[in-house]
This record gives structure tokens, sequence and C-alpha cells, in this order.
């Protein structure tokens, strides 16, 4: 039996009410699941227009490398809002009534291909061997009520488009949800030949966390279940099942070495919880399935939030980190599709749910409504972090010394790690502040003079307040040569 495609009828009268009205040329994202048997198309986004412009172009067989890293940047841009379990499938095309066959073609590489390349970019994972290779490319045609889909081969780009028989289903049958809470410590070492503090090669150093992440054990519901069964085997109720992830060092094997001996001008510390979510269509789903696509969701916000992070203080000017604390944007979920399935953004502490709409409205066509937005869970975390930290950590949160300060106080020492090599701790335990301290000099090369003062990480609730808020602590030691894991 081959593979079957599934639209939802979501996505069909979107790409139906772009061809009535008459907006040939449209370009656009398809968003769904991709499962052993099927692929399921849940959610199509038109491509925002370049420069104001009121309708597409007449001729997209004339676009241009802007206009495809144009169309890819707003992939790449979506593919943030995605929960675990869905996907950036495709692309999707309204057809001009007198674009040939090989002109489609053309374009439909040219897209598919530079999609998949700017999503890939922000993902700290890969597609297993058992999983399609295949992306989707949907036509709308013009002058008939004909809707077109085609197989592109990512492995293949140059091999021949394969039609496909689609069909339409309402998706609205139950979407089974697995949530997890995850506690993050991880430490970036900034290479000193990076040009600037905030240099997105940096997130590089998220690797070795990332694949202590994948290879991490877990219980559902408290259970261990085999990664062959059903995921709803065994439970009555359609409830949300919360997984928790037992993470290890990664073993070596033998004769191997994993270290690498990097010069570094600083660290980037992220610490903080982070909540996250993915969706399995129907009710036979496996285990193994669910975990994989949690623990890609794991490691997609914390890499989105953390990039956000630096684009900001890049978009600031603030290049040379001379901040001590920065906080990530928060992860909002709001439901968009009559199945329930819930895509989200990620807001400052400075943005409200009128910049959410926005965004919503310029990335994905869609009204959102203000009631569709789902905080819950935020608040719930909140209430429990204040539970934990009052009464035991002051807020005082980062604070520099400066050279005075410095000629007074005591040398603070850190303190000798535990040992915790081959024992399994729990990812899911809440962390409600920085309890750590170093100390050292910036290099010659430093010339700003709070950079030269030592930082002291201080106890303070303003490290992990809330839903999914990350800390990102911002060091500017020179360190010497930096020893530590490679990826």
């Amino acid at each position: 039996m081959g593979r079957s495609y599934v639209i939802g009828e979501y996505s069909e009268k979107y790409l139906k009410k772009l061809k009535a009205e008459e907006r040939y040329g449209t370009t656009g994202i398809l968003l769904g699941q991709i499962t052993p048997m099927k692929t399921y198309i849940v959610f199509a986004a038109r491509t925002p227009l370049k420069d104001h412009a009121e309708l597409p172009p007449e001729n997209p067989n004339e676009m241009n490398a802007s206009d495809i890293e144009w169309v890819s940047e707003h992939a790449r841009q979506v593919s943030r809002m995605l929960p675990g379990g869905i996907l950036v499938l495709g692309v999707f095309l309204i057809r001009p009534p007198k674009m040939t066959k090989e002109e489609a073609h053309d374009i439909f590489r040219k897209l598919a291909t530079a999609v998949e390349t700017a999503v890939a970019k922000e993902r700290l994972w890969s597609f297993s061997e058992e999983e399609p290779a295949e992306r989707v490319v949907l036509q709308v045609y013009a002058d008939s009520k004909k809707m077109k889909v085609r197989a592109y081969d990512l492995h293949n780009p140059q091999a021949p488009i394969k039609m496909l028989d689609c069909k339409s289903s309402s998706l609205t049958a139950p979407w089974q949800i697995v949530e997890a809470t995850i506690n993050v410590e991880v430490y970036i070492p900034v290479p000193a030949s990076a040009e600037r503090q905030f240099d997105k090669n940096s997130l590089k150093g998220l690797n070795s966390w990332a694949k202590q992440i994948m290879q991490s054990s877990y219980l559902i519901n408290g259970q261990f279940k085999e990664p062959e069964s059903l995921l709803g085997e065994g439970s009555k109720k359609k409830l949300p099942a919360e997984v928790q992830f037992l993470t290890a060092p990664v073993p070596i094997a033998e004769g191997e070495v994993d270290a690498l001996i990097e010069d570094c001008g600083s660290s980037v510390g992220v610490k903080g919880t982070v909540r996250c979510r993915a969706y399995l269509h129907g009710s036979k789903s496996k285990v193994k399935d669910a975990i994989q696509a949690l623990k890609r969701d794991v490691l997609n916000t914390v890499y989105i939030r953390c990039e956000m992070v630096f684009e900001d203080q890049i978009l600031n000017k603030n290049v040379d980190g001379d901040s001590g604390s920065l906080k990530a944007p928060h992860r909002v979920f709001a439901s968009v599709l009559p199945s329930g399935v819930a895509f989200c953004d990620y807001g400052f502490s400075d943005e409200g749910s009128k910049e959410l709409e926005e965004r919503y409205k310029e990335l994905l066509d869609y009204e959102l409504h203000p009631a569709q937005l789902d905080r819950a869970e935020e608040i719930m975390l909140d209430k429990d972090l204040s539970k934990k930290s009052e009464g035991q950590y002051a807020s005082e949160g980062f604070k520099y010394k400066d050279e005075q300060e410095l000629t007074t106080a005591q040398p603070q020492q850190p303190k000798e790690p535990e040992e915790v090599r081959g024992q399994e701790s729990s990812t899911d335990e809440v962390a409600p502040s920085f309890d750590m301290t170093f100390r050292a000099t910036c290099s010659d090369a430093c010339a700003d003079p709070i950079l030269e003062a030592t930082i002291e990480f201080t106890r303070g609730v303003a490290a992990a307040a809330g839903v999914g808020v990350i800390a990102v602590a911002v060091s500017v030691i020179y360190f010497g040569n930096f020893i530590g894991e490679s990826a």
C-alpha cells in the first residue's frame, strides 16, 4: 500500500478562497504532520506581499533570488510558531492561466529547496532515515476546479515531481497531546574569534545538550511505556499525557575523545523552565513517535528563544552584551483549528495580545481573537515558581561590581561540582534562580571598564519566572582556553 495524503477542510477552503479572489501567482506554505503511512495538510498560509503590494506578481516564473528568499524567510518565521509534531510540509501556488507545466515545476523546485534549507537552519535535530524525504507541492489551477498535489524529493531535487492522490478530510478526529515541563541549564562558550558577543554561530554550543535530550529516557504519566505501544493504550480519559524526561551524560565509546579545546572570549548561560507540547493525529499513534515529536519541540523552543534574544540585542545595538541577565520571550499557544491543534508565538515582556494578533495576521493570514490565547499554563507555573521563591530567595538578579568594590571584596570561590556522571536526573524540576559565581578578568582587548569587573550571579527569582522564561545570562569574561564537550 502506498503513502496517502490528506488535506484538511480548513486548508482546502482557504486555497479556494485565494483562487476566488483571483490572486493568481500567490505563493505560500503548507503546514501539517508526517506519519509512517500518511501525510496530513492541516494549514495553509500565503506569503506576505512585498513592499505593501496589493496583489502578487503576475509572472511568478520570473521570481528572482530576493523573491525566493522572501518566501523562505516567511517559512522560517512560521516554523517558529509550530508545536511538536507539526512541520512545514512544502509550498503552494495559485497558478496563473498562462503558466506552463515546465515553468511551474521549476518554481516549485526552487521554492521547496529554499524553504527546507531556511527551516533546517534552526533545527538542532535531524530527520531519521525511516522518515519520508518527500515534501508537498500543491497547485491550484486558475482555469478549472482542479487542485493537484505532488511530491518533491529532498534527497534528489532533479527527480521528476510525482503526482499524488490527495483526499479531503475535516481532520477533527482526536489529536493526542503530550506535554512536558523542562528545566534547562546550559553554558555556551563564545569563541574569541566571534565578531560580537551575540553571534548566532555561538548557538552551536547547544548541540551537546541537544544530543543529551534526544538520548534521554522517559516516563509517561509516571510510568514507562514500550516505544512500540500505542500512546493512548490503557488510558480511558482523553487528557494530555504528561512526560518526564530523564537525562544522563551521553556515553562515550572506548577510544573516542569527547573534548574540545577552544579559545573563548566569553560565555552565555541559559537557565530556566520551558513548557513543551506535541500533537499526534489519530488514536493509533505510537509512543516512540510521540516522544520524538516532544523532544524535537524541546530543542526547537530553547533554540528559538535564545536566537530571538540574540536578534533583539543586535537590533538594539547591544552587541557587546553589557547586560547581566536577559529574559527570553514567553511562549503563548493559541488554538487556530477546529480540531483544537494550537500554534504558538513568542512575546517579550513589553509585548501584549495586540502584537501577537498582528503577527498571526501577517504570518498566518489568520484573524486571532484574544480569547483564543492560552495563558493558563503560564499563570500556573508563575504561581508555582513564586511559592518556591517566596521568603527563600532575594530578588537581586545580577549585580556588577566596579573596580573600587573589587579592591575591598574578598574573592568568592566557586563550589565544587557534584559527581553526576553515570546518574540520571529529571529535567522537569523547577529551577527558580541562579546560584553561581564566576571570577575572571577580561582580555587585554577589552576596553570597557565594566567588562573587567567580576560578574556575580546572585540568587533571585528573575532567572525563571514564568512559563517558558529562559534567562540568558551573559558573562563577558576571558577564560583563556575553554575545555568542554564537543557536539
